[in-house]
């Protein structure tokens, strides 16, 4: 950022009864000249410069004035007689970095500290859970091709989000660890652009840490936070919404069109990662024509003005929405059965009011305080009096706002308009035909946490450049900062309250133990096993995932490549392994069991001219289904099975009574059983055709 854009802007320029008293509300004790200067830091933000007085006022903590002059001719203080000085060296701070000398910086510096030691104990209590599994059994059965990235995820069509999953499930499947260490980087640096871009609006002001601690600490971020499928959009979504709204801002105060186009890059790189992306550039147009441009006029002349005055970046904005919509809809049939379908009215109702009518307003304000769990983390459960609650804080705020506010009306009515359009709507698109409860889960306004930040400072702060933005002279600066100290304490308190009972819910243990098992099992596990695809238990992915969830694909990343491949082919055998619920390699069973042809009487089934068939028999296909033979010989022989048009030979060794398991992929009902050689003395003693199971439990 430019150290003269942002020293020209702190201040505000702003009538005395309007940003004097905002400011000492928000900070009291601060000089009244000194509101927007950072402390030691001249106006030209270059440091220490030549002359500044012995007695080090404004200078660097812990610098003192003999080192202030160190190098200079005759100054010699501290230094050997006759021994010659030893030439300066003076470090020019960039603008950025001097700026964090100052007390807003460092408040800012604080906040952002202490919510990413909230987080990191968000992250220890958390692991992979359901679809987090999805991408990395996806990342090692796909190579990284367009055709990959470009494949819709439950409603979702997100390349970015799906390479990055890729490329860190590659380096190391299953390690939480390094999840974790990205995503808090990301979340460090999502907080650091919060805050440049609330002092790139309203300048370096106390008040700013008002609307910075609201998103930092709010209790909407932190599921979504800790979900790392679901991070993977909300985290760069935010990141993308921040500095597009940031460049937005610089080309809107006339600092060049490449910030127009910078505006633009982060918006396409929005919508990489979430599908919501595409409601970025409504969210700049907004704030633009309301906060930056023609603030005078009306909106809607002000939104007339703008689409005529940079007609091409907002029609460039317009086609790369248009594509990104051809793209999504050309590549919907990736997901088939998933994502946007036509709602059910009734559950789209139950949707948005939870969604809108509790999760959001009670979040808003530090709650919801308590939670259900669920096996993803909590679902948002607040009491009556909690949304009740939510609802009077709002409102109060709200008229608060509007009665003193030039114009506060602009940024309610953006943050309402995106709710709806790049919340809601899309959430009932995508999930309305499902459950209404979906409304409980925070994950679907996490973003909004954001646009609340931004919108709260337009209603309450003037943007920098604004003048008479306020309607009459606000109270006094006591009064303001007691109200001001004691809602952000409040706030502060109930988030740290509702983040900690969200945390209660979190309860990785189970996939952990499960995970940290196979991995043993598979290292133990020699290359000449024969593993079988089995779903993992349901309490780890649930069944609605189908074939996604077998440990051919999920558990395969553990496991090593001879072994792996192995794995995605399994072959005929007489020592058939699958996980169990504990994720142990146990015998395989084939479920519901075995049945037979024969007489009450007799051993061997018998056989019509070296054949026999059992028409009941029924195979689904797929990777889950697999068949299996007891039998004796009283020499190697071999049958083959038939199943749904697929013909399998099975080997049989001597025996007094083996049993022989096998893949089964056709599709249809009946099963043949052909004796390649009718002299072979071999006795068929039952036949199964079903789901594996592990040995001792039932089919997952």
């Amino acid at each position: 950022m430019d150290t003269t854009e942002d020293t020209g802007t702190a201040a505000g320029p702003e009538h005395p009864a309007g940003t004097a008293h905002a400011d000492e509300a928000a900070g009291p004790g601060r000089s009244r000249d000194g509101a927007d200067a950072e402390a030691g830091r001249s106006k030209d933000g270059a440091g220490a410069e030549a002359g500044r007085s012995k007695d080090g006022a404004g200078a660097e903590a812990g610098r003192s004035g003999d080192d202030a002059g160190a190098g200079r001719p005759g100054s010699g203080a501290g230094a050997e007689a006759g021994r010659p000085e030893a030439p300066a060296m003076r470090l020019t701070l960039p603008g950025w970095l001097a700026r964090l000398r100052g007390p807003v910086a460092l408040g800012a510096a604080a906040l952002i500290a202490v919510s990413l030691v909230l987080r990191v104990l968000v992250l220890r209590d958390s692991y992979f859970v359901e679809d987090d599994l999805l991408f990395v059994g996806n990342a090692y059965g796909e190579d990284f091709t367009l055709d990959y990235l470009t494949r819709v995820h439950k409603g979702h069509f997100m390349p970015g989000a799906i390479a990055l999953t890729w490329v860190l499930s590659r380096a190391a499947p299953y390690d939480w660890a390094l999840v974790s260490a990205v995503t808090l980087a990301a979340q460090a640096l999502l907080g650091v652009l919060a805050l440049r871009l609330l002092r790139t609006l309203f300048g370096g002001r106390p008040a700013i840490l008002l609307p910075l601690a609201l998103f930092l600490f709010c209790p909407l971020t932190f599921p979504a936070f800790a979900w790392w499928a679901a991070a993977i959009n909300a985290i760069p979504l935010q990141l993308a919404l921040v500095l597009a709204l940031t460049a937005q801002v610089r080309f809107a105060r006339g600092e060049g069109a490449r910030y127009g186009r910078r505006a633009l890059v982060w918006c396409v790189a929005g919508m990489a990662f979430s599908t919501k992306g595409v409601f970025a550039a409504f969210l700049l147009f907004a704030l633009t024509t309301a906060y930056l441009r023609d603030r005078e006029t009306g909106w809607l002349r002000s939104m007339w003005r703008e689409l005529r005055a940079n007609r091409w970046l907002w029609a460039a904005h317009a086609a790369v929405l248009a594509a990104y919509t051809l793209v999504y809809l050309d590549r919907m049939d990736t997901a088939p059965g998933e994502g946007a379908a036509a709602p059910k009215p009734g559950v789209a109702a139950d949707l948005i009011s939870l969604l809108l009518g509790r999760t959001f307003p009670s979040g808003a304000v530090g709650g919801p305080v308590s939670w259900t769990p669920t096996p993803a983390g909590g679902l948002a459960a607040p009491s009556g009096f909690v949304v009740a609650l939510s609802w009077a804080v709002l409102a109060v705020t709200v008229v608060a706002t509007l009665v003193y506010r030039r114009r506060a009306h602009r940024a309610w009515l953006t943050l309402a308009g995106y709710l709806v359009l790049a919340d809601a709507i899309p959430t009932v698109i995508a999930r309305g035909s499902y459950l209404g409860l979906v409304g409980a889960e925070t994950r679907y306004v996490a973003d909004a946490a954001l646009v609340l930040a931004v919108c709260l400072g337009c209603a309450l702060l003037p943007v920098a450049g604004e003048t008479g933005a306020y309607r009459r002279p606000l109270p006094e600066r006591s009064s303001l900062a007691l109200v001001a100290g004691l809602t952000a304490g409040a706030y502060l308190v109930l988030s740290v309250f509702s983040v900690e009972a969200y945390r209660a819910t979190l309860n990785g243990q189970r996939v952990r133990a499960y995970l940290d098992t196979a991995a043993a099992e598979l290292a133990a596990a020699p290359d000449t096993a024969v593993i079988y695809p089995a779903p993992v238990p349901p309490d780890i992915v649930l069944p609605v995932n189908g074939e996604r969830r077998l440990t051919d694909r999920l558990l395969a990343p553990l496991a090593r490549p001879a072994l792996r491949a192995r794995m995605a082919h399994p072959e005929p055998t007489e020592d058939a392994r699958v996980f169990n619920r504990e994720g142990r390699l146990v015998r395989m069973n084939v479920a519901p069991g075995f049945f037979a042809a024969r007489g009450p009487d007799e051993r061997c089934m018998r056989t019509l001219l070296g054949a026999m068939s059992f028409p009941d028999a029924v195979s689904f296909g797929g990777r889950a289904t697999v068949g299996g033979l007891s039998y004796s010989a009283d020499r190697p022989a071999s049958v083959t099975v038939e199943v749904g048009g697929e013909r399998t030979v099975l080997s049989l060794r001597k025996t007094a009574m083996g049993l022989v398991q096998f893949p089964v992929h056709g599709i249809g009902r009946g099963m043949r059983i052909e004796m390649n050689d009718p002299e072979a003395p071999v006795c068929v003693i039952a036949v199964a055709l079903g789901a594996p199971a592990p040995e001792g439990e039932g089919p997952s």
